[in-house]
């Protein structure tokens, strides 16, 4: 059998450099590569492929990749304190928050771009 692992998450945006400056101040990737229409961000092991439209895309890589709820979920230390850094550069708060049954705060934010995504703490 071959040996699969995770290459990097797509993440479509309009501007890449207003998109940039919030990746590296909201979730703290590191900007490992900046050729537009792609850059490429670093968080822990996991790469991030933050891409614009471009000529050669196929017809609907926009609708499909910008402004679009992603498959993934960020995990942090303090979900109140990271919705507060997160609006403070821009994000939109799409729900808030809230104590789930299975033991974590689940909460969703919008990048400047509509980009949703859920950020969840373990409750300890």
């Amino acid at each position: 059998m071959q040996n699969i692992k995770i290459g990097a998450f797509l993440i479509g945006v309009k501007d890449l450099t207003k998109s940039r400056k919030f990746y590296e101040k909201v979730f703290g990737m590191e900007i490992v590569e900046f050729r537009p229409p792609f850059m490429q961000g670093k968080l822990g092991d996991f790469e991030f492929n933050i891409e614009e439209n471009a000529d050669y895309r196929e017809k609907d890589w926009a609708k499909h990749n910008i402004g679009t709820r992603k498959s993934f979920t960020f995990e942090v230390e303090d979900v109140f304190a990271f919705f507060e850094l997160a609006t403070k550069h821009g994000a939109s708060v799409i729900h808030e928050p809230q104590k789930q049954e299975w033991g974590w705060y689940d909460g969703v934010i919008a990048d400047i771009d509509g980009n949703e995504f859920v950020i969840e703490q373990e409750i300890k």
